[in-house]
């Protein structure tokens, strides 16, 4: 008796996980569980009248998803990798219709186009649209390529400084006014200083900085006791200001390396050079977040302003920005994946439709198989690490 009520209960739960309309991603969290691990024992099977015909596909292009190879003259990318290897795996045959968004839409939605690839995210769906998404086979948000600045690349910058040359500039005149205080006060009884007045700058000199560096001179040293006292006061600011020169460059080091280490949102405000693309969610997120930024007109503005160093991060769509990344290197640019902004990439089939099943099932089975990560992979480049607020 409880061997009948174990095989009914198992038959309920696999009928109700392929039989639930995908209405909308956010229902959907709870199907990628594992209640999946074993999808080779589910059996879905196409009706005769998909099999026996050539299925219309729609696809719109915007890369990384959908777009023509122009030297092979076909559609690459995730959602045509995705959709080919299901379409093999079931022996379905299909022909690519280039349409944009809305109008794929409307043609699935009206039953004359059996399905549609492109760069889906889950939205609202308005009234009279009838479609629905598959499992979403790609989650992501917002990206952040930003600049990774290297120890020589900060050091040079500091030292390179105008700044950095007057600070310099007034440690020598100390040094030198600190030589020639020694001179004065003791070439008369001091023999190293009566050789001459340049010969007891250079000894002071000499002396002095081997103070500041701590190296234990004795040429140079002082013998009178005007000359003591005025050596241990200026012993004491050499010093001080020897150590705020090397504190400052420590300083901008380990700022300059936390400026290339984005770990929270927040840690944008510390970069002077922040860019977002005019009416995306980047923007919409760093005004809410009052992060001081500039906006440009497209990516590949953003991008030459990172190459050419007017500014240090941008936020973008993930898949996009990634993708422009991998396919065009930028030097010391590297890239990080956010939870803000998630969107869940799908296809779209007509409603109701029993094709929806079997490309829920292949999906599902793909991820199990990493298949979904090799695609991915191919035309994102390897995985980033993420930041979370």
């Amino acid at each position: 008796m409880l061997g009948r009520f174990l095989i009914v209960l198992s038959v309920v739960v696999l009928n109700g996980l392929f039989n639930v309309p995908v209405k909308s991603h956010e229902d959907q969290s709870g199907i990628l569980s594992e209640q999946v691990e074993r999808l080779e024992d589910v059996k879905e099977y196409l009706p005769e009248d998909l099999l026996n015909k050539t299925l219309k596909v729609g696809v719109y292009e915007e890369a990384p998803f959908v777009f023509r190879d122009e030297k092979m003259g076909s559609y690459q990318g995730i959602s045509i990798d995705l959709w080919e290897v299901i379409a093999h795996k079931n022996g379905l045959s299909f022909k690519y219709f280039p349409v944009t968004q809305e109008e794929g839409i409307k043609r699935v939605s009206t039953g004359e186009y059996d399905l549609l690839l492109g760069r889906i995210p889950d939205f609202p769906r308005k009234p009279g649209m009838k479609f629905e998404y598959s499992i979403p086979f790609y989650v992501s948000g917002i990206g952040i390529a930003y600049v990774a600045k290297s120890s020589f690349e900060i050091i040079f910058n500091v030292i390179g400084s105008w700044g950095f040359f007057v600070f310099v500039l007034i440690l020598l005149a100390c040094l030198f006014l600190q030589a020639i205080i020694f001179w004065m006060l003791e070439r008369k009884k001091n023999p190293e200083y009566k050789r001459g007045f340049w010969s007891g700058i250079g000894l002071g000199l000499w002396w002095s900085t081997g103070v500041v560096t701590s190296e234990n001179v004795v040429d140079g040293e002082t013998k009178t006791l005007k000359g003591r006292i005025v050596a241990g006061f200026c012993l004491v600011a050499s010093l001080i200001v020897m150590n705020i020169l090397i504190a400052s460059i420590i300083s901008e080091l380990t700022m300059g390396k936390l400026s290339s280490k984005i770990q929270e949102i927040s840690d944008l405000k510390r970069l002077e050079g922040v860019l977002c693309v005019q009416n995306t969610f980047g923007q919409q997120l760093l005004s809410k977040r009052y992060i001081p930024h500039r906006v440009v007109g497209t990516l590949k503005d953003g991008l030459a302003s990172l190459k050419n160093g007017k500014a240090q991060a941008l936020l973008f769509s993930e898949p996009i920005l990634k993708y422009a990344l991998h396919q065009d290197p930028i030097p010391n640019i590297k890239f990080m994946s956010s939870a803000f902004g998630v969107r869940y990439y799908s296809m779209i089939v007509q409603e109701e439709s029993p094709f929806l099943r079997v490309i829920n099932r292949d999906i599902l089975d793909l991820m199990n198989a990493e298949g979904i990560s090799a695609i991915l992979r191919k035309y994102l480049g390897n995985e980033t690490s993420i930041l979370n607020n």
